[in-house]
């Protein structure tokens, strides 16, 4: 019964892991994506 605690704490650095590795690779994405429409928007204000 003592076990019982240790699988449950790991679970739950397992899902905080999770969780901080999905904010990072959303915030990665965003960034991606913000870096990837920056040179078109420049590109369409210079061509305007």
């Amino acid at each position: 019964m003592g076990y019982r605690t240790r699988p449950t704490a790991a679970r739950q650095f397992v899902s905080a892991d999770l969780l901080q590795g999905i904010l990072v690779v959303s915030s990665f994405g965003f960034w991606a994506v913000m870096l990837g429409l920056m040179p078109v928007l420049l590109f369409r204000i210079w061509l305007a």
